[in-house]
């Protein structure tokens, strides 16, 4: 099944910056920092397990879950 890590980045984000949308372009740069570009993942792309574990480690550093 596609489009997981997409799925996981973008509720990070709605999490993490309670729909404010202007803080999402921050977010997205905390995430870039961490290692994970959410531009560069759409619906259409394969699921890699790593990037996942990242995702979820991310989050839980942020007090999030998933």
């Amino acid at each position: 099944m596609a489009g997981i890590i997409h799925h996981l980045i973008t509720r990070l984000i709605e999490l993490r910056t309670d729909g404010n949308p202007g803080q999402v372009p921050s977010m997205k740069i905390k995430l870039i920092m961490k290692g994970v570009d959410p531009d560069q993942h759409n619906e259409n792309s394969a699921d890699d397990p790593a990037m996942i574990a990242r995702l979820h480690a991310i989050a839980k550093d942020m007090s999030i879950e998933l």
